[in-house]
C-alpha cells in the first residue's frame, strides 16, 4: 500500500491543480495532450484470437502469425435420417406408439424415415467415391421427437430441435456408433464435421402469459432479481459477472406444460428457464433476429456467460469423445456477436487439449452480404463462413444466364476474409442446402430440357470446385435430386422413399425415379463431382492456390481466373462460360513465354506471349482448366513494400490496409496494428494484390493513432517491411430529422388491411407488437402513405408491409437510412426501395397548381368540429378570426383545407384554431417556393410531416442541461449515441463562464479526456445508480484523477467532438455521485455548531465552493463582519473556530460557487444546513448551545416518560400544534396555536389528551413542527380572513375565497415545505427569535408527557420548500446540485410536490440522520413519523434506526431503541420501483419492524379511494349494499355485494397487521395468504410482522372520516347512527393488530367541512372546536377551491344540510364510545401480538367464506397463555342497518359474555348485544362493534 502523502505536501498538491486548472486562458479546442493516444478498453481483434506481442513483432514472427496451416476440404453434406437406414432397430428411437410419439412416418418429409449413423458407415465406400475428404454431419444430438400440433406436427429428423446435447438421438444411433463413423472415415482420410446449435434448444419453454408476439427491450427491459433494469449486451463479452436474474426478468414468465419438460434438458443447466431470452418469437428483422424464438424453439441468452460457458463445454466433450474434426456452427448471425469469440477460443482449446490442432469451424451467417459474413470472421473470431454470397452468384450466373461479373465482385470482396491466420481460401462454398433448395431445384425451375439442365448442373459444380474455398456437395445432388423448394422439400431421401411428395420429384441425369435408391456411381453429376474431387487432389493449386480474376464478361459469358500455389508457383489457367455459344478471350497470366496445356475440359495448348496474355476459348456451357509448363518465374530484385492505405485522412468504422509491393506476385504480406498505448496485434495475410487487411475500429475513439507494420515476403524467402501511421475518423453524422414516411401503393386498393411494422432507431411510443403496424392513413396522387417517429440521433429504421395477419407484402426486411432520407416509396409485390416518386411510377410528378395551397392536417381524435384555417399574408381571401376557412372535406388522413391564393403570393400565413384554441401558439407560413403548396401536419406537433423538412447533421448541444451523471471520480454516465469514432472531454471551467458561440464552446476552460466503455457501466455501479442502466460509461485516465477534486469546484460540461474536433455534442453535469465517492469522508464529520467548553467551532460541507466565508452579526438587522474559514480538503468541510463571545450571535455562510440554477458563479449568503437556532423568519442562523442548562425548562433533565409500548400494541393520535389549541378558549390566547398550549393541564384540550391518554393513546403524532417556510414566524405579522365567517352560510363559497386570500400570508399551514431541519418552527412559538422557541418546545414535550403520552414528530426530509437561488432555497445553495434528486436533464425533481431531496446521496443521508439524532437527544422525541418515506432509501431509514438505537440513558439521556419509526410507504415518482434504490415502501419494509401506513384496510372501510372523482363510493363503514346511498356509482346491488365481501377480506388482512404471510379462507371460499389477496393489482398483505402496519381510516391528508362519511353515508342518516358508524371505522384501527393511528378529533366527529387538503386551509377549516356546542366543524362553508371545487355540486346540499351537523350528545356518544375501545385494547395483551406467528396461531374469522354476512366481519382471538383475564375475545363488526346474528360453533356452551367495558357501555343499544350459550350465537345491534370475553 502507497504510503499516504504529508498533510503539507497534499495541501501542495491541492494547490497546484487547482492552479492548473484555473491557469491561463486554454485554446477552445483543446482536447487535452494525449486525448488521441488512449487505448481501447477492450481489445475485439484479441478476443477473437489474434496474436499479439508486447514489443513490435519481428518479420519473422508476424509472417508465422499470418500463416494458415490448414488446406481445403471437400465436403459431403449428410441428413442422416435421409441418407441410409442401417438399422432398422432404431427407426422409432427407442419409443413406442404412433408417429405422434416416436417420431417415424416415412410417408409424411415432416418425419423421421429411418436414415442412421450405420447407414453412414455403411455408404463410405460412396462417399469417399466423390473425393469426399470430410463428411458434414446435420446435427445428431438428441431431439425432441414431435413437436407441434395439428397441420404444424412435425418430428425432429433434422436435427435442429435438441434436448440432449449429450448423447446421439437414439433415431440415429448411439453416441459409440457415432465414434466408430469417425474411427472408420479417419481410415480413409476423411474427416468428419458436426452441425452444431447455440441459438436455441427444442421448444420446451412456455409462457404464463399465453402470447408468443415478440415484445422488444424498449418495451420490456430485462431486469435483474430485484427488479432493477439493464442491458445484457454489457455482460456479453464474459468480462464481468451476469446480473442475477429470475423468472420475472425476461418480457415473458417462462413456464413448462409438465413436470416432465422442467428436466428433459441435458446438461441440466439448460433446464433453468433463465437461461433464455424469453422475448416472444423472432420476426427475424431487427433486435428479434438475435433475441427471438426461432419459429418457437427456445432461444438460448447467449449474452450470459454461464451459457457460453455451458454450451462451449457441452461441444468441447465432443471433440475430447468422439476425436471429430471440426463443427459447421448454424443460425450464427442469430446469435449475438460477442457469443462467438468466446465460444470459438474456448473451442479451440478445448480442441487443442485434445491434439486436434487443425480443428476447424465454419458457421452459417444466412446472408450474401459480404460485409455482414465477414463481420463474423474478423470480429467473431471464426475460421470461415459459408459463403451465400458464392451460392446467389453462382446461381444466377448458372440458372439465370447471370453475368461473369457478378462472380468476379463476390472475389473482390475476398479481402474483407483476411484476419489472422484465416482468409477467404477457407470459406465454405455450396451451391444449395437443405433450407434454401437444392442446386438442382434451382435449375429445373430455370426449365429447358434434360440435357440443358444436365449442362448447367455440371457448370454450377465445375464453378463451385475450382474456384477458391471448400467445397460443399449437399447429398443428392450428385444423383440430379431437384424438388418444388426449401426446407422439407429439399431433404429428399437417399434411399428408395415412400414420401408422395418426394415420388413426384425430377431426377437430373437420370431416367430414375426416387421409389429406388439413389447411391448411382454411374450417374453423370456423380462422375463429374469425382472427376472434379480428383483433379484437385491432383493439383493441389487448384485447392488451395490463390485466385486471380483474369477476365469477366459484363453479362453472360467467360469467367476467367488463375490459381496458383505459392509452393510451386505452377499457374492454372480456369474458364467457366454459361454462354450458349463458344466465347474466346484474351486474358492475363503471370507466366508469359509459358506454354499452358489443357487438364480439365480438354488438351488443347496455349501458349501466353511474352506479355503473358494468351487466347483462351471456353465452349458453350462448360469449363476448363489449364496448367502452365513452367513455373512463374522468380522476382530478380528483393521485394518492397508500402502502404499506401489508409492515408492521412482520419478512417471511420473500419480501415482497409492496402501495401504496394514491388516484385514478386505471389509474396505474401502480413499486416498487424497497434492502436497507440496497446499491443501490436495480428491483423491477418493478403496473398495477392491489392494487398489488403481491414482492420475494424470498433470502440475506438476519433483521434485515436494507430500503427501499422506490414511485412512481405516472396517466393524466395526474400522479406522487407514497413510502417505507417492513422487516425481514427468519425462515422459520418446523419441529417437530424423526426420522421420516417414509407409511401405504398396497392392497385387493387384494400389498403385498411396493411400497416408498416418498423424497428430500429424509432420512438419508443412508435414501437408495436408484431404484426401490429403503423397504418397506411395518409393520402396523396401516388396511393397511401404511413410514418414513424425516430428517435433522437437515428440512424437506420428497418420495415415491413404487413397485414394483420402477419402476411409480407414483401418477404425481405427493408432498411432506410435516415441519415440520408426520410422519405420512400414501395409497391405492392415489389422489394424494390425507390428514392422518389418519379423512381417507383416512371413518370413525372403531377403539375401543381400554382394557385392553390393545400394543408392536410390530421388530429390524433378525428374531432374535427369547429377546428378551421385562419389565413392572411399570401391568400386570395384572407379570413377572419370569428369566419375561419372550413375543411374542404376529411379524408383517411385527416381534414383538407384548400386555399387560393394570390396572385404572386410566395408564401401563406396561416393558424388552424377551434375559437381563441390554437393548435400551434405561434403564427405559422408555408414557404411556397422552397416548401411546396401541399404539407402534411399533425395536430399539436410542430413542424410538418411531409414534405421532410431540410436537415443537418444531428448535434445535441445545450450545456444549461445536465444529462451527463459524474458517478465516481473516474466514471461519466451520459446517454448518448454510438461513441466510436469520437472523442469526449470532460470540461472544467473553474470561473464559469463556458458558452455555445457558433456550434463551438466558448470560454476559458481546460479538458480532462473520457474514455468510452465498451459494456457501459460496471456492476456495482449499476447496483448504485440503476436509473442510469442504459447510459454509455465513460472514464477518466488514472493520471487525471488528481484533478478531480479541483474540476469540482467549477463549471462542468461533457463534450462530444469527432476526430477533427468539430463539437458534436455538450451537456452539463450532475455531481452528487462523484462528490460522494470523492468526499466519503465527510459522512464522519461534525457539521454546524459545536462547543468545546463554550468556545463554538462551525463546519460547514461545501466541497464545490471557490470559497466560504463567515458573516457573523450580533443582531439579524446588524451589518456583518466576515471571517475566513479553512477548507479540508480530504472532506470538503470548511471550519471556523470562534471565541466564546460568539455564542448568541447570529450568522450565514457566504459560499462562491458554481450555480447551475443560475448558470453562472454565485455568491450566496445562506443560513447554516445544520442550524439549531435561528432568527425569527429564519433569516439568519443563531450560535447556541443545545446543551446549555438554560434552555431547558424545570425538570427537563428528569423527565419522566410515559411507557413505550411495541410498536404492535401502540396507539397514536395525530395532531397539528396549531388545530390543537387556535380555538380552544380555555388557553390565553397568547399561547393559542403554540407549544405552550400543551403546558398547562387545565386547558379543553390538554384535558382531552389525559384522557385519550388514559383510555390508551401511548402517542401524540405532531405534524411539522421543524422550521418550514410558508407562515410568517410573528403572530403580528400573521394576516386573518378579512370576513365574518361565521356569519356565512354553512354552504357559501365565500369562506374559501377569504381564506384563500390570506392562505400564504396568515399563520396556517401544515408545514410540509422544510426549511431547516433542525429548528422548532418559530411560528408555534410565542417567542419565535432564538433559543426561545428551544425552550418552549421542550416545554410542550414534557407537557404531552406529563398527560400520559409520548411525542412523535411528523419529519419531512423528502422535500425541501425550494432549491437553485430561491431566497427560501438553503441546501441548494451551499453545495449547489447535490442535496437534491435531479432528472434526466438535470432539473430537480419535483413528484413530492416541491423540490425532492435526495437521501439516496451520503451527506443527505447523514443529514437526515444527524438531524433526528439531535431531535432524539436535545428534544427527548419519542418517534417519528416519514413523510412519503417511500421517496428515501430503505438504507437510510435503517441507519437513522441504527443511529437511535445506539442512544443510551446513560450516556446520551434517551433509550434509543424505544424510539417509534414509521413512515408513508408510498410507491410513485421517479423513484417507484426501486428505480434509483431500493425505497422504504411498505413492502421493502417488511422484516425491519418499521412501520407503514396501510392503505388497504382504509380504502376497504370507508370506500373507493382518496383520488375517486365522485367522493359517494361506499364501503364497510359507509354503507355499501347494506345501506346503499343511491349514488349510480357503487354499481347494481350484485356489484355492490361482491365489492363489499373482497373489502371484507382486505379489512381482515388488516385486522392481522396485514401480514403478507397470513393464511385463511377469503369471501370466495379459497384458501389464501395476505399477499394474495389483491389491492388494486398488488398484494394487499406486504408486513412480516404485525407491528410494522400502521392501521387507519384517517389522517391530516385527504378528507377526515367525519367527512368522508357525511358523502358516502345515506344522507338520511341520522346523528346518532353517524356516530356509530364513524365508531365502527375507528374499532378497525383499535381491536385489530398492529399499531392504530387516528386523526385527533375523529374520535369527536371532528369535520373540516369536506375539505380534502386542508394544508393551507386556515384556522376556519382546520381548528379543533373542543366546545361541542359549536358544533363540530362542518358546515363552515364549502372548502377551498384549489382542491375541492370538483366535488362542490356533491358537497353544497350537505354543507346546507343542519342534520349534518352532530349535536353534543351524538359527539358524545363517539367520544366515549372510543374511549371504551381503547379500554377493551388495554383490557387483553392478545390485540397486541408481537409476531406473525402467533398472529396466525390466535387471531382466526370463522365464518369466513362463501356464507359470511355481508357487512358484517367476526374475529376470534385465542387469549389462552397470555396472562390475561380470558380465554378468547370474540370481536363483531356490524356493518349494516339491522342486528346481526352470527354464529360460531366452536363457542358453544362456553361461558361467553359481552366485554365488561360495554356492559355498561355509553350506547345503551349496544347493551343489548347478547350471547346465546347453547347456539353459539351472537346478537350484534345495526351498525356497532361488539366484544365479547369467554372466561
Amino acid at each position: 500500500m502507497k504510503p499516504p502523502l504529508p498533510r503539507k505536501a497534499l495541501l501542495a498538491l491541492v494547490s497546484t491543480l487547482t492552479l492548473a486548472l484555473v491557469g491561463l486562458p486554454v485554446a477552445v479546442r483543446n482536447l487535452g495532450a494525449d486525448a488521441t493516444d488512449r487505448p481501447s478498453t477492450v481489445d475485439a481483434l484479441a478476443a477473437a484470437g489474434a496474436a499479439q506481442w508486447g514489443a513490435e513483432p519481428t518479420t519473422e514472427a508476424l509472417l508465422a502469425a499470418g500463416t494458415g496451416r490448414g488446406r481445403a476440404e471437400q465436403f459431403y453434406f449428410v441428413l442422416p435420417d435421409r441418407f441410409a437406414n442401417g438399422d432398422r432397430r432404431n427407426d422409432t428411437g427407442g419409443l413406442t406408439g404412433d408417429r405422434l410419439r416416436t417420431g417415424l412416418d416415412p410417408t409424411d418429409k415432416g418425419f423421421y424415415h429411418g436414415g442412421d449413423l450405420k447407414g453412414v458407415i455403411d455408404k463410405l465406400d460412396y462417399i469417399q467415391g466423390l473425393g469426399t475428404t470430410a463428411i458434414w454431419l446435420a446435427p445428431v444430438f438428441k431431439n425432441r421427437p414431435v413437436q407441434g400440433s395439428g397441420a404444424d406436427v412435425s418430428a425432429g429428423y433434422h436435427g435442429y430441435w435438441i434436448t440432449d446435447f449429450t448423447q446421439v438421438d437414439p433415431h440415429f444411433g448411439t453416441n459409440e456408433e457415432m465414434k466408430r463413423l469417425v474411427r472408420l472415415a479417419h481410415q480413409r482420410g476423411i474427416k468428419v464435421y458436426l452441425d452444431v446449435i447455440v441459438n436455441h434448444t427444442a421448444d420446451v419453454i412456455k409462457y404464463a402469459e399465453d402470447r408468443y408476439a415478440y415484445v422488444d427491450k424498449k418495451t420490456s427491459p430485462y431486469t435483474d432479481a430485484q427488479g432493477r433494469e439493464f442491458e445484457d449486451r454489457n455482460y456479453a463479452d464474459g468480462t464481468r459477472d451476469f446480473p442475477t436474474v429470475n423468472r420475472d426478468s425476461g418480457a415473458y414468465t417462462p413456464t413448462f406444460a409438465s413436470p416432465a419438460d422442467a428436466k428433459v434438458k441435458v446438461p441440466a443447466w439448460l433446464n433453468d428457464p433463465t437461461m433464455y431470452h424469453n422475448r416472444g418469437d423472432s420476426t427475424f428483422s431487427g433486435e428479434n433476429s438475435e433475441y427471438g424464438d426461432f419459429y418457437g424453439l427456445d432461444d438460448l441468452w447467449t449474452e450470459r456467460p454461464e451459457v457460453v460457458r455451458g454450451l462451449t463445454k457441452a461441444y468441447g466433450d465432443w471433440i475430447a469423445s468422439t476425436d471429430v474434426d471440426g463443427f459447421r456452427l448454424d443460425t450464427v448471425k442469430h446469435v449475438n456477436l460477442d457469443f462467438w469469440p468466446q465460444f470459438s477460443q474456448g473451442i479451440k482449446r478445448a480442441a487443442d487439449k485434445a491434439g486436434k490442432k487443425d480443428f476447424f469451424m465454419f458457421g452459417e451467417v444466412y446472408s450474401a452480404d459480404q460485409e455482414v459474413t465477414s463481420t463474423y470472421v474478423r470480429r467473431g473470431g471464426l475460421p470461415a463462413t459459408l459463403d451465400f454470397s458464392f451460392q446467389e452468384a453462382a446461381r444466377g450466373y448458372v440458372t439465370a444466364d447471370g453475368s461473369a461479373k457478378a462472380l468476379a465482385d463476390v472475389y473482390a470482396k475476398d479481402p474483407l476474409y483476411a484476419a489472422r491466420d484465416t482468409d477467404a481460401g477457407r470459406l465454405t462454398t455450396f451451391l444449395g442446402n437443405h433450407d434454401m433448395g437444392r442446386i438442382g431445384s434451382f435449375i429445373a425451375a430455370a426449365g429447358g430440357d434434360d440435357a440443358r439442365q444436365l449442362g448447367r448442373d455440371r457448370l454450377a459444380h465445375q464453378l463451385m470446385f475450382l474456384t477458391r474455398g471448400q467445397p460443399v456437395v449437399y447429398s443428392g445432388d450428385e444423383q440430379g435430386f431437384t424438388g418444388p423448394g426449401g426446407d422439407k422439400d429439399a431433404r429428399q431421401d437417399m434411399f428408395a422413399t415412400r414420401t408422395a411428395d418426394y415420388l413426384d420429384d425430377d431426377l437430373i441425369g437420370t431416367t430414375r425415379t426416387h421409389a429406388s435408391d439413389q447411391y448411382d456411381t454411374t450417374h453423370p453429376l456423380y462422375r463429374t463431382i469425382a472427376e472434379l474431387g480428383r483433379l484437385r487432389a491432383a493439383h493441389p493449386g487448384l485447392r488451395d492456390g490463390v485466385q486471380v480474376t483474369r477476365y469477366a464478361a459484363d453479362g453472360p459469358g467467360v469467367f476467367a481466373f488463375s490459381r496458383i500455389s505459392p509452393a510451386d508457383r505452377t499457374e492454372y489457367l480456369v474458364a467457366v462460360n454459361n454462354a450458349g455459344t463458344p466465347q474466346t478471350v484474351r486474358v492475363e497470366t503471370w507466366s508469359p513465354g509459358t506454354t499452358f496445356t489443357g487438364i480439365y475440359g480438354g488438351t488443347a495448348t496455349s501458349a501466353a506471349g511474352t506479355d503473358g496474355h494468351l487466347n483462351l476459348t471456353v465452349p458453350a456451357g462448360s469449363a476448363v482448366v489449364l496448367r502452365a509448363g513452367r513455373p512463374v518465374p522468380q522476382a530478380t530484385t528483393k521485394p518492397t513494400v508500402t502502404l499506401t492505405g489508409p492515408g492521412t485522412d482520419p478512417v471511420a468504422t473500419r480501415a482497409a490496409v492496402t501495401a504496394q509491393v514491388t516484385g514478386d506476385p505471389l509474396a505474401t504480406v502480413t499486416v498487424a496494428a497497434r492502436v497507440a498505448g496497446g499491443k501490436w496485434t495480428l491483423l491477418g495475410s493478403a496473398h495477392t494484390a491489392p494487398y489488403t487487411v481491414h482492420h475494424d475500429l470498433t470502440g475506438l475513439a476519433g483521434g485515436t493513432r494507430v500503427e501499422y507494420k506490414a511485412v512481405v515476403r516472396d517466393g524466395k524467402g526474400r522479406t522487407a517491411a514497413t510502417r505507417s501511421t492513422a487516425v481514427v475518423g468519425t462515422p459520418a453524422q446523419g441529417a437530424s430529422r423526426d420522421w420516417v414516411v414509407v409511401h405504398y401503393q396497392r392497385p387493387a386498393g384494400g389498403y385498411a388491411d396493411w400497416g408498416l411494422y418498423a424497428w430500429g432507431d424509432l420512438d419508443p411510443a412508435y414501437v408495436t407488437q408484431w404484426p401490429a403496424g403503423q397504418p397506411f392513413a395518409g393520402e396523396d396522387s401516388y396511393g397511401r402513405f404511413a410514418w414513424v417517429k425516430l428517435k433522437p440521433g437515428a440512424k437506420s429504421v428497418g420495415f415491413l408491409v404487413v397485414d394483420k395477419a402477419g402476411t409480407k407484402d414483401v418477404a425481405d426486411d427493408r432498411t432506410i437510412d435516415v441519415t440520408t432520407t426520410g422519405e420512400v416509396w414501395v409497391k405492392q409485390g415489389d422489394p424494390a426501395l425507390y428514392p422518389t416518386r418519379q423512381a417507383a411510377t416512371g413518370e413525372p410528378d403531377p403539375p401543381v397548381d400554382p394557385n392553390t395551397a393545400v394543408i392536410h392536417w390530421r388530429k390524433a381524435d378525428n374531432d374535427y368540429a369547429g377546428w378551421g384555417l385562419h389565413v392572411w399574408d399570401g391568400a386570395a381571401t384572407p379570413t377572419d378570426w370569428a369566419s375561419p376557412l372550413p375543411p374542404e372535406k376529411v379524408d383517411s388522413f385527416g381534414a383538407v383545407f384548400r386555399v387560393p391564393l394570390a396572385a404572386g403570393a410566395t408564401g401563406l400565413n396561416y393558424i388552424i384554431h377551434r375559437g381563441d384554441t390554437k393548435d400551434q401558439p405561434d403564427d405559422q407560413r408555408l414557404d411556397l417556393t422552397g416548401v411546396g403548396h401541399e404539407v402534411w401536419l399533425l395536430g399539436g406537433v410542430p413542424g410538418r410531416l411531409l414534405p421532410p423538412s431540410a436537415v443537418g447533421p444531428a448535434k445535441h448541444v445545450d450545456i444549461t442541461k445536465q444529462q451527463a451523471k459524474w458517478i465516481d471520480r473516474a466514471t461519466v454516465a451520459w446517454s448518448t449515441g454510438p461513441t466510436d469514432g469520437k472523442a469526449y472531454a470532460l470540461v472544467a471551467a473553474p470561473a464559469g463562464g463556458l458558452g455555445v458561440v457558433d456550434g463551438e464552446l466558448s470560454g476559458t476552460y481546460t479538458t480532462l479526456p473520457l474514455r468510452a466503455q465498451r459494456n457501459g457501466l460496471t456492476e456495482a455501479q449499476r447496483a448504485a445508480f440503476p436509473h442510469l442502466w442504459s447510459h454509455q460509461a465513460f472514464r477518466l485516465d488514472r493520471a487525471d484523477l488528481a484533478k478531480v477534486p479541483a474540476a469540482l469546484r467549477g463549471q462542468l460540461v461533457v463534450t462530444e467532438r469527432d476526430a477533427r474536433g468539430a463539437l458534436l455534442g455538450a451537456t452539463g453535469v450532475q455531481i452528487p455521485g462523484v462528490l460522494d465517492d470523492v468526499y466519503r469522508a465527510a459522512t464522519d464529520a461534525t457539521l454546524g455548531v459545536t462547543f468545546a467548553g463554550t468556545v463554538p467551532t462551525l463546519a460547514v460541507w461545501a466541497p464545490t465552493a471557490r470559497t466560504v466565508a463567515l458573516e457573523l452579526s450580533d443582531t439579524p438587522s446588524a451589518p456583518p463582519r466576515t471571517v475566513a474559514m479553512r477548507r479540508d480538503d480530504r472532506t470538503g468541510v470548511w471550519s471556523v473556530r470562534g471565541s466564546r463571545d460568539w455564542t448568541g450571535r447570529y450568522y450565514r455562510y457566504r459560499v462562491e460557487a458554481w450555480q447551475p440554477a443560475a448558470q453562472k458563479v454565485v455568491t450566496a449568503s445562506v443560513t447554516d444546513p445544520y442550524s439549531v437556532a435561528l432568527a425569527a423568519d429564519s433569516t439568519h442562523s443563531r450560535i447556541v448551545d443545545l446543551t446549555d442548562p438554560a434552555l431547558a425548562p424545570p425538570g427537563w433533565s428528569g423527565l419522566r416518560k410515559p411507557a413505550a409500548p411495541p410498536a404492535a400494541q401502540a396507539q397514536i393520535s395525530e395532531l397539528s400544534v396549531r388545530d390543537f389549541s387556535i380555538a380552544d378558549t380555555t388557553v390565553p390566547a397568547d399561547r393559542r396555536g403554540t407549544y405552550l398550549a400543551f403546558t398547562d393541564p387545565g386547558t379543553a384540550g390538554m384535558k382531552h389528551l389525559r384522557a385519550l391518554g388514559d383510555a390508551g393513546v401511548d402517542y401524540l403524532h405532531l405534524l411539522p413542527v421543524f422550521d418550514f417556510a410558508t407562515i410568517p414566524e410573528k403572530r403580528a405579522d400573521q394576516r386573518q380572513p378579512d370576513c365574518d365567517l361565521a356569519a356565512l352560510p354553512p354552504d357559501s363559497d365565500r369562506q374559501q375565497a377569504c381564506v384563500a386570500a390570506v392562505a400564504d400570508t396568515d399563520g396556517y399551514n401544515w408545514g410540509y415545505d422544510p426549511l431547516h431541519y433542525t429548528v422548532p418552527e418559530g411560528g408555534y412559538a410565542v417567542d419565535p427569535d432564538g433559543e426561545r422557541r428551544t425552550t418552549e418546545f421542550r416545554r410542550m414535550v414534557a407537557g404531552i408527557n406529563g398527560a400520559g403520552l409520548r411525542v412523535v414528530l411528523d419529519v419531512v426530509y423528502n422535500h425541501t420548500s425550494a432549491a437553485g437561488t430561491d431566497a427560501k432555497s438553503v441546501l441548494d445553495q451551499v453545495v449547489p446540485g447535490y442535496y437534491h434528486r435531479l432528472l434526466d436533464d438535470g432539473t430537480v425533481a419535483n413528484s413530492t410536490c416541491c423540490a425532492n431531496t435526495a437521501p439516496e446521496h451520503a451527506m443527505m443521508g447523514k443529514l437526515v440522520v444527524d438531524s433526528l439524532v439531535v431531535w432524539a437527544k436535545q428534544y427527548k422525541v419519542d418517534g417519528f413519523r416519514f413523510d412519503l418515506m417511500g421517496h428515501h432509501p430503505k438504507a437510510n431509514i435503517l441507519a437513522v434506526r441504527a443511529a437511535l438505537d445506539r442512544l443510551t440513558l446513560a450516556r446520551d439521556g434517551v433509550d434509543g431503541k424505544k424510539i417509534l419509526l414509521y413512515g408513508e410507504g408510498w410507491n410513485f415518482g421517479e423513484v417507484a420501483d426501486d428505480a434509483r434504490f431500493v425505497q422504504a415502501t411498505q413492502a421493502n419494509m417488511a422484516g425491519t419492524g418499521i412501520g407503514t401506513f396501510n392503505d388497504r384496510l382504509r380504502d376497504a372501510v370507508r370506500g373507493g379511494g382518496p383520488f375517486d372523482a365522485n367522493p359517494r363510493v361506499q364501503g364497510f363503514a359507509s354503507g355499501l349494499y347494506t345501506d346503499p346511498n343511491g349514488d349510480p356509482v357503487n354499481g347494481t346491488a350484485a356489484e355492490q355485494q361482491a365489492r363489499l365481501r373482497h373489502q371484507q377480506d382486505l379489512i381482515k388482512v388488516g385486522l392481522t397487521g396485514n401480514l403478507r404471510g397470513y393464511r385463511f379462507t377469503d369471501s370466495t371460499g379459497r384458501k389464501v395468504t395476505g399477499a394474495q389477496v389483491d389491492y388494486n393489482g398488488s398484494p394487499a398483505g406486504y408486513t412480516a410482522a404485525p407491528g410494522e402496519a400502521v392501521t387507519y381510516v384517517d389522517a391530516h391528508d385527504n378528507e377526515i372520516l367525519y367527512d368522508a362519511l357525511a358523502y358516502k353515508l345515506p344522507t338520511g342518516t341520522s346523528a346518532t347512527d353517524r356516530a356509530r358508524m364513524q365508531v365502527l371505522a375507528l374499532a378497525t384501527t383499535v381491536l385489530g393488530q398492529g399499531t392504530g393511528f387516528v386523526a385527533a378529533g375523529s374520535e369527536r366527529l371532528r369535520s373540516k367541512s369536506l375539505d380534502r387538503n386542508s394544508y393551507n386551509s386556515g384556522d376556519w377549516f382546520n381548528q379543533i372546536r373542543w366546545d361541542c356546542t359549536q358544533g363540530n366543524g362542518f358546515g363552515a362553508g364549502l372548502p377551498p377551491a384549489a382542491d375541492n371545487q370538483d366535488k362542490w355540486p356533491y358537497a353544497k346540499p350537505l354543507l346546507a344540510d343542519p342534520a349534518l351537523v352532530p349535536d353534543c350528545a351524538a359527539i358524545d356518544l363517539a367520544d366515549a364510545r372510543y374511549a371504551e375501545l381503547l379500554r377493551i385494547r388495554r383490557s387483553s395483551p392478545v390485540f397486541g401480538l408481537s409476531t406473525a406467528e402467533q398472529v396466525q396461531q390466535r387471531v382466526a374469522f370463522p365464518l369466513s367464506g362463501v356464507r359470511e354476512t355481508p357487512g358484517v366481519l367476526t374475529m376470534t382471538l385465542d387469549a389462552r397463555g397470555l396472562g390475561g383475564r380470558w380465554r378468547s375475545v370474540t370481536v363483531v363488526l356490524n356493518g349494516t342497518p339491522t342486528a346481526a346474528k352470527q354464529t360460531v360453533t366452536g363457542l358453544r356452551g362456553t361461558d361467553t359474555t359481552l366485554h365488561p367495558v360495554l356492559a355498561d357501555s355509553a350506547d345503551p343499544v349496544l347493551r343489548t348485544a347478547s350471547f346465546d350459550r347453547a347456539a353459539g350465537t351472537f346478537t350484534v345491534p345495526a351498525r356497532s362493534v361488539a366484544v365479547f370475553v369467554q372466561r
